[in-house]
């Protein structure tokens, strides 16, 4: 009689079949999931769909902090851009527009209140970004010739100046230009060679309007009768810093409060022909303002050059109090990037994350493309468990299987990270946050999974049992309270439930909850008998893990508070 193998060459064949076509299933799931990370690169399409319905208000100033966040959750760039073009446009017509009138007085009576309130509710919703996203496609650039005259108006209009650096104080370039002589109220002049003269100026920016104003180093200009024209160079009058400024530093934004008024500025021109030294006193008191382009013109440069307009943004997103608020919602959804979202009732209101919403369906298309992947994670864990069970019963050591079954997820790893060439790109696109994305999301609880598949029949062994007849047995008594439960009868029918449910979950959402409620009577009637069984010490160690998980679910409640 011919020796017996402890394993049969059958059952290698049949084992390293399976490993293989684990693999590849594995790989074949890693780039399914990259082609639809691609199209959604982000993971926020839940959190934008809310944005974009959110009610915006009145005050595109204010409203302007949605440029950057929907920048930084992954919108379309012709989306931001749109939205961009849409708010400036917005900001400069209100700091264009005349003089709101008053509000109008509360009402007399009840009657009048009634009649008021029915016609407040019987005006147009208001407009979302979705509206002002369609509305800026067809705006023009903020840096075209149109646009700057526009916001340059908005600027003549609502600024005024006012000369001096203000009681107590003087001009911090007087420290080294001691041959620099006041010829009037916030002005003073200095001798050069060939007969001209070095100017300075220190005033101040009052914010007439009603709307914040951006500041940025404007230039003055002056206009005299003959058509010459003469420009000062103003920047904030400080002393000069130890270390050259940085390019945020340089190019900073202040905003201007309306009715406020801003920190010295000191001016300064290069050598100027003399008779300027009496025409710029005589211009300063002259006119305020620009006038049919006679007196004093302040200059904006906050549209110069794409980096001029970042650093407005940056301004203005500073500015507006909802901006903290909105970054923390975007980190949330960044975090949970299957959580459902909806937009606020109130205006520029943050998006509202709906626990209990089930997630919609993202079509056939992408439930196949989900189901592939769910299989192939299924089949690598099973072909690694019947490949270790194997090995096991052949007598290698446990510590060997376990090691082997590591290997074999990091070839799987490997394999897949080789698929997707890798990853490329920086944040979260980087090689390192890809494998870490890989592994903890696909590999590590698939090898979880085997563990666990190895544990479970463990118990079935021990009790003679297999694990179609714990399905059996959980689904044949289902409604039945009172018959005893053995431990691998309890885990085997919840690993089978478990199992189900997740293919629900991932690839059939919002079928998941149907799932789940079919699943819970049996699943609650066999917890119920698994209880009846127990001993008196197993009691009490389940009783002392349920304190335990409630104390920590108590606690983080007490925090989202």
């Amino acid at each position: 009689m011919p020796p017996t193998l402890p394993l049969p060459l059958a059952r290698i064949r049949i084992t390293l079949l399976a490993l293989l076509l684990g693999l590849a299933a594995g790989a074949a799931f890693a780039a399914d999931d990259a082609a639809s990370h691609s199209r959604d690169p982000s993971g926020n399409a839940a959190f934008l769909a809310a944005v974009r319905d959110t009610p915006l208000g009145p005050d595109a100033a204010q409203a302007y902090f949605l440029v950057s966040l929907f920048r930084r959750a992954g919108a379309p760039a012709d989306e931001v851009a749109a939205l961009q073009r849409e708010l400036l446009h917005a900001y400069v017509a209100q700091l264009n527009a005349p003089p709101q009138a008053a509000p109008a007085p509360p009402p007399a009576s009840a009657w009048d209140s009634l009649r008021r309130r029915l016609s407040d509710r019987a005006q147009p919703a208001p407009e979302t970004v979705a509206t002002a996203i369609a509305r800026g496609r067809t705006r023009p650039a903020p840096l075209d010739a149109s646009f700057r005259e526009a916001w340059q108006a908005s600027f003549d209009q609502g600024l005024s100046l006012r000369l001096g650096p203000g009681e107590g104080r003087s001009p911090v370039f007087l420290i080294d230009g001691r041959d620099l002589e006041a010829i009037g109220p916030g002005t003073w002049a200095a001798p050069s060679a060939n007969g001209q003269v070095w100017l300075r100026l220190s005033l101040r920016l009052v914010n007439n309007s009603a709307r914040p104003l951006p500041v940025q180093r404007p230039e003055l200009r002056l206009v005299a009768e003959n058509g010459a024209s003469l420009v000062f160079q103003c920047d904030w009058d400080r002393a000069p810093p130890l270390r050259p400024p940085s390019e945020m530093q340089a190019h900073a934004v202040t905003l201007l409060a309306p009715g406020a008024e801003s920190a010295p500025l000191a001016c300064g021109t290069a050598p100027a022909p003399g008779y300027w030294r009496e025409r710029v006193p005589a211009l300063l008191l002259a006119a305020r303002t620009s006038e049919a382009g006679a007196g004093p013109r302040l200059i904006s440069h906050d549209l110069d050059s794409a980096r001029r307009l970042f650093h407005l943004e940056l301004a203005l997103t500073e500015s507006a109090p909802q901006a903290a608020d909105w970054g923390q919602r975007l980190q949330l959804a960044r975090r949970e990037p299957g959580s459902q979202w909806t937009a606020g009732e109130r205006l520029l209101e943050p998006p509202e994350r709906r626990r209990w919403a089930s997630a919609p369906h993202q079509g056939w298309q992408s439930s196949l493309a989900a189901f592939k992947a769910f299989m192939a994670m299924t089949v690598l864990a099973l072909g690694l468990f019947v490949a270790g069970r194997g090995l096991r019963r052949a007598g290698v050591p446990s510590v060997v299987v376990g090691v082997g079954t590591l290997a074999a997820g990091a070839g799987a790893f490997a394999l897949a990270m080789a698929q997707l060439g890798g990853g490329s790109g920086t944040g979260y696109g980087h090689p390192l946050w890809t494998g870490i994305a890989l592994w903890s999301v696909y590999f590590g609880p698939m090898l979880f999974a085997v563990l666990g598949l190895h544990w479970l029949h463990k118990l079935l062994d021990a009790e003679d049992l297999s694990w179609w007849e714990t399905v059996a047995t959980g689904w044949r008594h289902a409604a039945n309270l009172t018959r005893p439960t053995s431990r691998a009868e309890f885990w085997g029918f919840l690993a089978h439930c478990t199992w189900l449910w997740m293919l629900a979950r991932l690839c059939a959402a919002p079928l998941d909850r149907w799932l789940g409620a079919a699943l819970l009577l049996p699943v609650l009637t066999l917890a119920v008998r698994r209880l009846h069984s127990l001993t008196r010490d197993e009691l009490a160690e389940i009783g002392l893990t349920v304190i335990g998980v409630l104390l920590l679910v108590l606690l983080q409640v007490v925090e989202n508070i």
